[in-house]
């Protein structure tokens, strides 16, 4: 069984989910044999949201079980917001994600003339204090794309670990998943999210792991999924984390 819980298919726009929008996604992942797919727009088009269209799917791909997840992204001060968006609609999953920091959008490509304003150190620095707040807020289920402030491929000298380090211990004594991200594969940083020395030191820890594709069109979704469930094994898991109505349980990867 494999699964991939990070599908956008209202990608970064406003829309509505439909019966025509959803299915591409459903019939990509067919063809990659999946058995669990999440959809998991963004906090901001939580509005899009239409469940019963999701419900109409359930009929329409009888084998395939169909989550709804919501990406969120976190800031520290935002917790009581987030409670409210959690409890909008009858989500399976939360996903936690960073995509900013003091309101600089480092993920984004028209704003990655920011980091000539940072020491990348101090920058790794700030990011995984936020991380860290993320993690010890309860109020996700998945920590996405764990080292995604990577992404444009500005990178610390030295080790990654010692930034995560900290971040990684606090997972542990949670019941926190990671999410195994390919989209990194597709970014400048061209490595999967997270790096191998931090997936291995997750596995060391006994941190449950996801997939996830972050597919924003049909064509993405399980994209890469054979090199990750490569590295996965290597590194040691043979398990993922699904999860259903904030719920995990172990299916075999």
């Amino acid at each position: 069984m494999s699964i991939d819980y990070h599908l956008h298919p209202l990608g970064h726009k406003a829309g509505r989910y439909t019966k025509e929008l959803l299915m591409p996604f459903l019939d990509e992942a067919q063809v990659h044999g999946l058995r669990e797919v999440g959809f998991a727009d963004h906090d901001d088009f939580v509005e899009g949201i239409n469940m019963e269209s999701i419900l109409s799917l359930k009929t329409l791909y009888p084998d395939m079980d169909i989550k709804l997840g919501l990406e969120v992204s976190y800031r520290p001060g935002r917790e009581e917001e987030i409670k409210r968006i959690a409890g909008m609609l009858p989500f399976d999953f939360l996903i936690g994600s960073i995509h900013d920091l003091k309101g600089w959008m480092f993920d984004h490509p028209d704003f990655r003339s920011g980091y000539s304003n940072w020491d990348i150190s101090d920058l790794y620095g700030e990011y995984y204090s936020s991380l860290g707040q993320l993690v010890t807020s309860g109020l996700f289920d998945i920590v996405g794309h764990l080292d995604v402030i990577k992404v444009f491929g500005y990178r610390p000298q030295g080790e990654l670990l010692p930034f995560a380090e900290q971040v990684l211990q606090s997972i542990s004594r949670t019941d926190l998943i990671v999410e195994v991200n390919t989209a990194g594969l597709r970014k400048p940083c061209a490595e999967i999210y997270p790096a191998e020395e931090l997936l291995v030191r997750c596995f060391e820890l006994n941190i449950p792991v996801t997939l996830g594709s972050d597919a924003h069109t049909a064509g993405d979704v399980a994209r890469d999924f054979a090199y990750a469930k490569e590295l996965l094994y290597r590194t040691g898991y043979r398990r993922l984390k699904g999860v259903t109505k904030r719920q995990s349980y172990s299916v075999l990867l």
